[in-house]
């Protein structure tokens, strides 16, 4: 990395949990000698591991919400705007008023819900992926008083992998605390196989887990399509289950613009640079769920990656230091 003099501008897109943790540090080390701008379409910052308590109503939207303006005192440019392009080539990203170049881009869009990847979903399933789903699943749970809650996810990527296995459990605790958990049954589909392994290994853990609950757990279930009529979810080889209400993970894919000017290679992301974070593209960074990483899509990961991301540019900005390969703590 070659130490710079001149002013540089680092531009930031999203708001999540990686690009906020990005432009705090970079604002930091660097936003009095240089350009730091973050870019995202909401004006708030939303805590996301949040949901799972808005579903339940221990949490409002107000609690989990924070303005993105608070980072201007860190040295950091907000702009509220739609992300219409993205030119790797140009360096140049276009906006809804506006384009804005840059020297060094971190992309930090997420993972983008998409409900109609899986026919009958957006009629059938309330979830906590989106707030205001999680809303909406609120205001049901407070009026459910007995039947089959199904709690699953689909193929593909999707936000936080453990969280399915936190909404069973939250739900029974939700149940047992209104006194009405024996009149609802509580089951779980996923599309991986039963966890075999020691007893403290994780996914063996949140098996057992789920069971002492009386929770039952149906694995290898991949879902095909869902009857809002009848109430099923259908699965490869004619295997159904029942619901009478539905909190099922909606499939995730990158946001489209990711898609739309080439920066995302599969349905899971954009590839990069295991140790650096760095795309094909010079000078192109891409952190959190966005990245095809081997690794969870999860708040805590896109932190770790921020932070080394942040730290390495602010060596190659600023000559002092030396730059780190990252080293994710994660299941």
């Amino acid at each position: 990395m070659a130490f710079a003099f001149q002013r540089k501008k680092i531009v930031i897109l999203g708001g999540g949990c990686g690009g906020v943790v990005a432009a705090t540090h970079l604002g930091r080390k660097l936003g009095a000698d240089h350009d730091v701008i973050l870019i995202d379409r909401r004006a708030e910052h939303i805590f996301m591991p949040a949901f799972l308590f808005i579903m339940l109503g221990e949490r409002q939207p107000r609690d989990i919400s924070r303005s993105l303006k608070a980072l201007e005192k860190r040295n950091v440019k907000v702009i509220h705007s739609e992300i219409l392009g993205i030119d790797p080539v140009r360096r140049e990203v276009s906006l809804e008023r506006e384009k804005i170049n840059y020297d060094y881009l971190i992309v930090s869009l997420g993972l983008q819900t998409r409900p109609d990847l899986v026919p009958g979903f957006a009629e059938s399933s309330q979830h906590p992926w989106e707030i205001e789903s999680a809303i909406r699943l609120r205001d049901t749970l407070a009026s459910f008083n007995g039947g089959r809650v199904v709690v699953g996810v689909p193929l593909g990527p999707y936000r936080c992998p453990p969280a399915p296995y936190e909404a069973q459990w939250m739900l029974d605790g939700y149940f047992r605390q209104r006194g009405i958990r024996e009149r609802v049954e509580i089951d779980y589909f996923t599309r991986e196989a039963e966890p075999i392994g020691e007893a403290h290994d994780p996914t063996v853990w949140m098996d057992a887990e789920s069971k002492r609950r009386g929770i039952k757990q149906n694995y290898e279930f991949v879902v095909r399509s869902i009857d809002p009529e009848r109430k099923v979810v259908q699965g490869l080889y004619n295997y159904r289950i029942p619901y009478d209400l539905l909190v099922m993970v909606p499939p995730h894919r990158p946001a489209q613009v990711l898609l739309d000017s080439g920066l995302a290679d599969t349905e899971t992301g954009i590839r990069v640079d295991y140790d650096t974070l760095e795309t094909k593209w010079e000078n192109v960074f891409a952190i959190g769920d966005c990245a095809d990483m081997p690794a969870s899509k999860a708040g805590g990961v896109a932190h770790q990656e921020a932070d080394v991301l942040a730290h390495n540019l602010a060596v190659e900005l600023t000559g002092k230091g030396r730059p780190v390969d990252l080293w994710l703590h994660t299941i």
